[in-house]
């Protein structure tokens, strides 16, 4: 079986799935990308990142990349078997994709932190140096505007902070004394909120990694996340892009 994932792991979404296949114990190729029509290739749907190509068939959008994992392997499984909190799981993990992705992209793109996540997307792009200042400004408009229009990143930066600071305390009640969420066992879950934390991490946001750290519950449960999905990828081709996909 030949197992291969298109994008990069800046990306939180990318960064859910290669999770899911290291923990699989799944052996892939992490396949990156020379130009936009790149892009247009591996996903002619919707032209963004994750792809999962298995023997050539593709699967796009990272929630139905694991639900295809969890065909090729059922063990050890990404939702409970109990179905009761398979369902927290599920709900927790769609939360992580489509609320608390928007407040990584709040903190990117606030004032404080902009031109540091420009300079970030634009240096991992296969482009000439000269271009870098021309294409910073282009990330700048059409990236941020993205996520002004989504709302979040239109708080006052204090707002912003008092708000994600909520949304980790009610992470670390939803963890309690489990070691992963709901469960003993790390679950699709765990995996999505590790891939927003881990591109928290990835520089630009210091305010946003510094709340996390504060918190003892979150880093613990990072650490462990982190040792259960460790790397392990048959070949790692040289990528780097902005924290887009889905």
């Amino acid at each position: 079986m030949d197992v291969q994932l298109f994008g990069a792991r800046l990306s939180p979404f990318v960064d859910k799935v290669a999770r899911g296949l290291n923990l699989k114990g799944i052996p892939y190729t992490m396949l990156g990308f020379s130009s936009p029509a790149d892009f247009k290739k591996q996903n002619p749907d919707t032209q963004k990142m994750p792809v999962l190509i298995v023997d050539g068939e593709r699967t796009f959008d990272s929630t139905r990349i694991l639900r295809r994992i969890e065909e090729l392997a059922p063990e050890p499984p990404l939702f409970d078997r109990d179905p009761k909190i398979a369902a927290q799981q599920s709900f927790l993990e769609d939360w992580s994709d489509e609320s608390l992705y928007w407040y990584l992209m709040a903190f990117r793109w606030a004032a404080p932190n902009g031109d540091a996540s420009a300079t970030q997307v634009a240096s991992g792009l296969p482009l000439p140096s000269f271009l870098l200042p021309i294409v910073k400004i282009f990330l700048t408009r059409q990236i941020k505007g993205q996520a002004l229009a989504q709302g979040l990143t239109r708080l006052p930066f204090d707002v912003l902070t008092d708000e994600f600071g909520r949304r980790l305390d009610e992470l670390v009640a939803m963890l309690g004394d489990r070691p992963f969420f709901y469960a003993d066992k790390p679950s699709a879950a765990d995996l999505a909120i590790a891939g927003q934390f881990s591109t928290m991490a990835s520089g630009p946001t210091p305010q946003g990694e510094a709340m996390i750290q504060a918190r003892p519950t979150l880093v613990a449960w990072k650490k462990r996340i982190d040792e259960a999905t460790a790397d392990e990828p048959a070949v790692a081709a040289p990528q780097k892009l902005a924290a887009v996909g889905g």
